[in-house]
C-alpha cells in the first residue's frame, strides 16, 4: 500500500505543469487564484484528487473603493461563490467591509496557500464565511475589528432574525510578535454559541512559532462547552525546502473522546509559485487512531 501511495504521489509531482505568475489585466483589475491537488491515505485507504480551483477577481475603483469576488470548485464538479465583498478605505487606518466574506478569527487560514503543512488542525472551530458588514482601525502595532453578521458559522444563512456578532483585538508590540483575541457570538435560537479564539506568534527569520487556545461555550447545544489547543514549529532549512512540526487537539463536553493530532510536514518549493508539501498525521480519537500520508501540489497565480 505504502508502495502504491508513494508512486501515485511521484506521478502527481510530475504531471503538475508550472506555475503561472499573478495576472494584472489592468492597472486596476487583477486575477489571482491557486489549483491544489493530493493524493491521501487515510488509515491505509487511498486517494488522489483535485482538492480545489480557486480564481479570485479583485478591482480598484478609486478613491479607496474595491470589490473581490472569489469562485471555487472541485474535482467533484463544484463550484461556487466562497465569497463577494466591497471595501473601503477611509484612511487613517480605518476601513470597511460589506457582503459575504471570511471571518478574522483563528491561526489557520481558510486556503491551503496560507497554511505551513497539508491539513487543516484538530481544533478547527473558528468563524467561516459570513454575510455581514464590519469595522476596522489598524495601526503599526494596534488593531480593532467588529462586525455584525447573519450567521458567524454558516455563509448559507441570510436570516436577519438571528444575529452573530465578531471582534477582534490585534497587538504587535514589536515587529516578530503578533497577538490576537477574538470574540463570535451567536443566536441559534434555543440558545447562545460563544468562542473566544486567542493566538500569538513569532516571525523570526527562518523560524516561525506559533500557539493557539479556543474556548467553546454553549458549541452546538445549551451547556456544552470545550478546550481546543494549538501548538506549530515551522523551520526554513533553505530557500526552498521547510518542514513544520504541529500539534493540536479538540476536547468537547459531550463527546466521547478527545482528539488530538501530531502532524510533521517538509515541503519542498519547486518554484515561486509551485510547492510540493508532505505530510505524516497521528491521530488518536478513541476510534482506531489512524494515520494518514499525504502529498500535495500547490500551484498559485
Amino acid at each position: 500500500m505504502y508502495k502504491l501511495f508513494f508512486a501515485t504521489a511521484f506521478a502527481i509531482a510530475l504531471s503538475t505543469g508550472p506555475a503561472i505568475a499573478q495576472m494584472e489585466l489592468s492597472e486596476n483589475f487583477k486575477v489571482t487564484g491557486f489549483i491544489d491537488m493530493s493524493v491521501l491515505s487515510d488509515d491505509g485507504e487511498l486517494g488522489m484528487a483535485l482538492d480545489q480551483l480557486e480564481w479570485d477577481f479583485m478591482v480598484e475603483l478609486g478613491e479607496g473603493l474595491g470589490v473581490q469576488a472569489d469562485i471555487q470548485g472541485n474535482a467533484q464538479g463544484n463550484a461556487e461563490l466562497e465569497e463577494a465583498f466591497l471595501s473601503y478605505d477611509a484612511g487613517d487606518g480605518l476601513s470597511l467591509v460589506a457582503g459575504k466574506y471570511l471571518s478574522v478569527s483563528g491561526w489557520e487560514t481558510a486556503e491551503p496557500t496560507g497554511l505551513y503543512q497539508y491539513s487543516t488542525s484538530a481544533t478547527l472551530v473558528y468563524g467561516g464565511y459570513q454575510n455581514g458588514v464590519g469595522v476596522n482601525y489598524s495601526t503599526d502595532k494596534f488593531g480593532l475589528f467588529g462586525s455584525v453578521v447573519t450567521s458567524v458559522w454558516d455563509g448559507t444563512d441570510t436570516s436577519l432574525e438571528e444575529l452573530g456578532f465578531e471582534a477582534q483585538l490585534t497587538v504587535k508590540p514589536v515587529e516578530q510578535i503578533t497577538a490576537k483575541i477574538a470574540y463570535l457570538y451567536e443566536d441559534m435560537g434555543g440558545f447562545n454559541q460563544g468562542l473566544v479564539n486567542a493566538w500569538a506568534a513569532y516571525f523570526g527569520g527562518p523560524l516561525t512559532l506559533a500557539a493557539e487556545v479556543n474556548l467553546l461555550n454553549n458549541w452546538g447545544a445549551d451547556g456544552n462547552g470545550g478546550l481546543g489547543l494549538l501548538g506549530m514549529i515551522n523551520y526554513g532549512i533553505s530557500d526552498k525546502i521547510g518542514i513544520t512540526g504541529r500539534f493540536s487537539s479538540l476536547d468537547v463536553d459531550n463527546a466521547p473522546e478527545t482528539i488530538s493530532e501530531f502532524t510533521i510536514s517538509p515541503s519542498y518549493a519547486v518554484t515561486e509559485n509551485w510547492g510540493l508539501i508532505a505530510e505524516v498525521k497521528f491521530i488518536s480519537d478513541g476510534a482506531g487512531d489512524p494515520a494518514q500520508f499525504a502529498l500535495e501540489s500547490l500551484i498559485s497565480f
